[in-house]
């Protein structure tokens, strides 16, 4: 019995630092899906000036990770709001739930200027804000190089280390 007990502590501290590498890769994921979103609002703009709120439907459909958080986006442009307040829950679960405080500024930055300059101006900003994202999305692929074994061998580790001292 206390094998089993041994057995499955270290299984679950080796499953949460599986986690760990599960979570890093999802936000790389998030990240590449909006920085690729964001292009796709530059280019949509600057080249064919379609209004925002069809630019970000348009984006939902292509994003499986961005789809409910563009479309809720583009309903709130509809009804009037600016795009700052409207964007409000897409930047706290940026910053809060996904801990990418960093793309959360970016985007604020970027919400800044959608709506208020002209298409040249706002695709500028799309530019430099998808250059952005990809720098962040760079650091947390390093992050995840570096950080990756650790976040596996460290809580095997521990966990073969409360098994010892269990059995």
């Amino acid at each position: 019995m206390r094998a089993l007990g041994a057995i499955l502590l270290v299984v679950a501290c080796g499953g949460v630092g599986f986690g760990w590498t599960l979570r890093q890769k999802q936000r790389i994921a998030l990240l590449e899906a909006l920085r690729a979103a964001v292009q796709g609002i530059g280019t949509e703009l600057t080249q064919r000036g379609t209004p925002l709120p069809e630019i970000l439907e348009g984006e939902a459909r292509r994003s499986d990770l961005l789809a409910e958080g563009l479309s809720q986006l583009a309903k709130e442009l509809r009804r009037g709001k600016p795009v700052v307040q409207a964007a409000a829950p897409l930047l706290e679960a940026l910053s809060g739930r996904w801990e990418l405080p960093q793309a959360a500024q970016t985007m604020e930055e970027l919400c800044q200027r959608l709506g208020r300059y002209d298409a040249p101006t706002q695709g500028d900003a799309c530019v430099r804000a998808a250059a952005r994202l990809e720098q962040i999305g760079e650091e947390q692929q390093r992050v995840l190089l570096e950080k990756g074994r650790l976040y596996h061998t460290v809580p095997l580790a521990l966990g073969a280390m409360a098994a010892l001292v269990i059995w």
